[in-house]
């Protein structure tokens, strides 16, 4: 029966996330046509939800603010976090709800600012959102993480230089997500499991947004139809980085255990003992317990989550939109895209998308999306996943991390991100257009 549930459950799981699928003329993933199929006839629902989500992500974040502390561990994890991460949710929920109500000044409403992300950007990723952690668990909690993970253990000491249990934090934030991925790391670098710098460079080198955010920008991008083209980019340049990265000084990260701790690993895995493990996981699965911590994290979401994008995307749009903040930071990069074979209205619009990623990893996605250009869609569109740390989450979760990040470490690792993934990223696009999958 365990096997079944490994074998069944997996292959589901892979089927709606991997394999594109025609219906009505259209090419896409099954996630894709799920959120097509809810936004064509449900969209008013969905905005209802929001302005729903966003007046209990006010009135509970402000009660977190001075509470500090519920009974309800629930709680906690839904409204308690630090003031910077606070006035963000509770500016980007005011932000929904003033715009949706009509009230919001101008430069907020505005089509290409606030009004663009209220109406085009935040309804579609809560579709999406709801479908992907809906479907997660059949790729996360039926034993193909454990499955996959155990095989390639041996591989991670080698290329890596990291334990084999870091398999399963790389596979289960590529397969979910990132920022789970870093807490997971976080706890596990506390328990022993990995030394400061291993636990550095595996936060930093494999907690990447999962495929169910990938698939959002992918769709925003238009590039459904290349899915596993686009995602197996985003996998192949964070691979190059992880394996560049982990040979380097990194002399702030020390090889010492959090507070003594140490756990060995033996590093010997075998087929058998990935299916005993993959058959355990699924066995002790209960598929009640999964739906409901499932929905309990779309609704984390959609509190911790989206209120953030909603607000830090819309002020990065403001600046875009009013000011040249984002052009003057990005002034050096145009003559490399220009001597790249870009055009000079093309470089303009993928510089300064090349690095307001890292503000939040969905603004790339946001600057590029008009862009005639395939072949700058899909470079910059990948370049914000392999960037990895955007400050609106990730960023914020190193920085208040047991594994000692700062608020400069993190740039740090996002400018070495960028250096090494985009010739990477570049390449693998230039081929794709001579291979006539992706036009100039």
């Amino acid at each position: 029966m365990a096997i079944l549930k490994f074998g069944i459950y997996s292959l589901i799981g892979l089927l709606s996330f991997l394999l594109p699928i025609t219906i009505g003329g259209e090419s896409s993933i099954l996630m894709g046509h799920m959120k097509n199929f809810i936004m064509n006839h449900f969209s008013s629902g969905v905005n209802f939800l929001i302005l729903f989500c966003s007046i209990i992500t006010i009135v509970g974040t402000g009660l977190g603010l001075f509470k500090k502390n519920f009974k309800e561990q629930y709680l906690n994890d839904l409204f308690v976090t630090d003031k910077f991460s606070s006035i963000l949710r509770i500016g980007g929920s005011i932000m929904f709800i003033l715009i949706s109500l009509g009230v919001a000044p101008q430069f907020l409403s505005n089509d290409t600012t606030g009004g663009l992300m209220a109406a085009d950007m935040i309804p579609p990723l809560m579709v999406t959102f709801f479908i992907g952690v809906m479907l997660m668990p059949l790729l996360t909690s039926f034993g193909l993480v454990e499955f996959i993970g155990t095989l390639i253990a041996p591989v991670m000491r080698k290329v890596f230089r990291v334990p084999g249990y870091a398999a399963i934090d790389a596979l289960a934030s590529f397969l979910g997500d990132g920022t789970i991925g870093i807490v997971v790391t976080d706890q596990q670098y506390q328990k022993g499991y990995y030394t400061q710098r291993e636990a550095a460079v595996i936060a930093t080198s494999f907690s990447i947004v999962g495929i169910s955010f990938a698939a959002v920008v992918a769709d925003l991008l238009q590039f459904s139809k290349i899915f596993w083209i686009f995602y197996g980019t985003i996998a192949f340049s964070t691979f190059v980085a992880g394996f560049i990265i982990t040979r380097l000084p990194l002399k702030k990260f020390k090889n010492e255990y959090y507070e003594g701790n140490k756990v060995v690993d033996d590093g010997a895995k075998s087929f058998a003992e990935a299916i005993h493990l993959a058959k355990s996981t699924a066995g002790k699965a209960n598929e009640k317990d999964i739906l409901v911590d499932s929905l309990f994290k779309i609704l984390v979401i959609y509190i911790t989550f989206i209120p953030v994008i909603m607000c830090v995307g819309s002020i990065g749009l403001i600046l875009a939109e009013n000011t040249s903040f984002f052009n003057i930071l990005s002034m050096p990069l145009l003559p490399v895209l220009r001597m790249l074979g870009f055009s000079h209205d093309v470089a303009a619009s993928m510089a300064p998308a090349m690095i307001v990623g890292l503000s939040d990893m969905y603004l790339p996605a946001l600057f590029i999306e008009n862009t005639s250009s395939e072949l700058a869609r899909f470079i910059v569109g990948t370049l914000s996943f392999a960037q990895l740390i955007f400050l609106s989450e990730t960023g914020m979760i190193l920085v208040n991390s047991k594994m000692g990040f700062t608020l400069l470490d993190v740039i740090k690792f996002f400018i070495l991100r960028t250096v090494i993934t985009f010739p990477v990223i570049y390449t693998i696009a230039i081929i794709l257009v001579k291979l006539g999958i992706l036009n100039s």
